[in-house]
Order: structure tokens, then C-alpha cells, then sequence
């Protein structure tokens, strides 16, 4: 018979600790890199909702100016008939 090496609890909680430890460890570099990939994806969306917001506030000039302009223009000929 082969003698086994006996296992005390102090050497079965050191094992498990070990093993927590290191799944901690790549829990944080994952949440890193999720963190990192996320912050690229907000950056690009601002970016895209920037040009967004730009094209739309000139769209709102342009649809405000030719409500104004025909308005006035309707009033004018009431105004001069």
C-alpha cells in the first residue's frame, strides 16, 4: 500500500483560499477590461450623438425660418389685399 498524505483543515481552507484568491483576481481584470471596452462604446455613441444633435438643431433653424417666412408672408397679404 501506498501512504497518502493526510489533509488537515488548515491545509484544505489554505487550498480553497488560494483558489478564491485567484478567481478575485480575474474577476478584477475582467471588470477592467469590460470597463475599458465600455468606455470606448460611450465615446464613440457621445460622438455619434454629438454629430446627431448638430444636424438636428439645423434642421430646427431651417424648419423654424420657413414657418416665419410664411407666416409673414401670409400676413403681408392679408395685410396689403
Amino acid at each position: 500500500m501506498t501512504a497518502t498524505p493526510e489533509f488537515t483543515a488548515r491545509d484544505v481552507l489554505q487550498q480553497v483560499d488560494r483558489r478564491l484568491s485567484l478567481i478575485e483576481e480575474d474577476l478584477r481584470g475582467l471588470n477592467a477590461k469590460v470597463d475599458d471596452r465600455f468606455g470606448v462604446l460611450d465615446a464613440k455613441i457621445a460622438d455619434r450623438f454629438g454629430v446627431l444633435d448638430a444636424k438636428i438643431d439645423s434642421k430646427f433653424h431651417l424648419v423654424v425660418g420657413l414657418i416665419l417666412a410664411s407666416w409673414s408672408s401670409m400676413m403681408g397679404t392679408f395685410l396689403l389685399k
